[in-house]
């Protein structure tokens, strides 16, 4: 009889204990079915915060482009693309788009630092050309602006901040990888006159 009994509670136990995997099991898969369609729209949502982000980088190039179009420069629509430029970029350094958005960044700092006639602000958008293209070198090797990318780095040093030796750094850098380039070439026999001024350069010609 205690043996019956034992038997029966341990068929009792059994099926308590199917019931709860069953119970489980279920939970499992309505819980999983509940994170694949979270997934899902999370993947929906970051899809679409990425399209708006890309949009409107767009969108500030074409407005910047139409602008060039009509012979006028907006300042502040430039910063604003640098800016959302940088981020789309960073957040996304995988989109094919992305080397291209911060090119033009790059460019656009140049523009801008040129544009101020205050020192801070000069300096400010000329760092942030040479971290642009910096960062271009270093994530897109294989960009087909890469050279640019260099060259705009040693103008940026030379023309705008007047940093004669971060220039001549710069250029020989250049150089070196583009030996044959009719550019590098150039600039081999530019390096005589880097920080010179018109007199001084028209002196070291006579001599």
């Amino acid at each position: 009889m205690i043996l019956l009994r034992e038997k029966r509670s341990l068929s009792i136990n059994l099926k308590i204990i199917n019931m709860n995997l069953k119970k489980t099991v279920r939970l499992l898969v309505i819980l999983l079915l509940v994170i694949t369609g979270c997934s899902r729209e999370s993947n929906k949502n970051l899809l679409q915060q990425k399209g708006k982000s890309q949009t409107a980088v767009i969108q500030l190039l074409q407005k910047i482009d139409s602008l060039g179009n009509l012979g006028e420069y907006d300042v502040e629509i430039s910063k604003d693309y640098i800016a959302k430029a940088v981020e789309f970029a960073h957040k996304y350094p995988e989109d094919p788009m992305s080397a291209e958005f911060l090119y033009n960044a790059g460019l656009m700092a140049m523009t801008v630092a040129k544009t101020f006639e205050i020192p801070d602000e000069t300096k400010l958008y000329s760092n942030k050309a040479l971290t642009i293209f910096d960062d271009i070198q270093k994530i897109y090797p294989d960009f087909t602006g890469i050279k640019n990318c260099m060259l705009n780095k040693g103008i940026i040093y030379d023309d705008i901040l007047h940093d004669y030796k971060n220039a001549e750094i710069s250029y020989r850098e250049f150089i070196a990888r583009y030996q044959t380039d009719t550019l590098a070439i150039n600039l081999e026999s530019y390096l005589q006159y880097l920080g010179k001024s018109p007199e001084e350069i028209i002196e070291h010609i006579k001599n």
